[in-house]
């Protein structure tokens, strides 16, 4: 068990800020949480006195659109032991303890990047084919969103990841007065977007790319 342990210390290492890019860094938080519930390990078995201590933000600007952002922070918070907030609707920050804030923007950052890439082919492809793009995109998204929380969701159960009462502390402490923005994506009723979406999230976040 202790090689299993060190192997997951080494892949929740592998993050951006330490030479890893962000495909190798997402790829590498998701084997490690995978590993840890193959192996019912828990988080407070991989952390050093450093990481229960010490609460940071990270932050990556990814512009005034694309509103799925929102639903897609909100899931990687949750499956990695942060809140998620945004500044001036362009900034995402993850607030939390210093190795998981690392690895959640890592994860945001790359599944970010991606989503919209997918959401742009599947717009295209059903331009060239003459059909109602109207929506199209963000029907993908919310697809995609749900593919990733479908994977990540069962692993964050099986783990039992919670994010620690100290983070949430300090974050209500943080956030006390802040005001909540409501966020709408203008979508349709095409479930072939939005099944294609979640199928490719589902790739993505059960990618096999991981196993291992």
């Amino acid at each position: 068990m202790e090689k299993i342990i060190e192997k997951i210390k080494k892949l929740l290492n592998m993050t951006q800020e330490n030479g890893a890019s962000e495909n190798e860094a997402m790829v590498a938080a998701l084997r490690a949480q995978k590993l840890m519930a193959e192996y019912n390990i828990n988080v407070a078995d991989i952390e050093t006195p450093d990481d229960s201590m010490t609460i940071i933000e990270e932050s990556f600007v990814c512009g005034k659109g694309d509103k799925w952002k929102v639903r897609l922070a909100a899931i990687i918070a949750k499956n990695f032991r942060c809140r998620a907030y945004f500044i001036d609707k362009s900034k995402v920050v993850f607030y939390g303890y210093e190795s998981d804030a690392k690895i959640a923007l890592d994860v945001f950052k790359f599944l970010f990047t991606t989503g919209n890439k997918l959401a742009d082919r599947c717009y295209y492809e059903y331009y060239k084919k003459g059909e109602n793009t109207r929506g199209v995109k963000n029907t993908f998204l919310l697809g995609f969103c749900q593919g990733i929380n479908d994977v990540l969701g069962k692993q964050c159960v099986a783990l039992m990841i919670v994010t620690p009462e100290e983070v949430k502390k300090s974050f209500d402490e943080k956030s006390a007065n802040w005001k909540t923005v409501q966020s709408t994506l203008k979508t349709n009723n095409d479930i072939r977007a939005f099944e294609k979406g979640r199928n490719e999230g589902k790739t993505l976040a059960n990618s096999r790319s991981i196993e291992g």
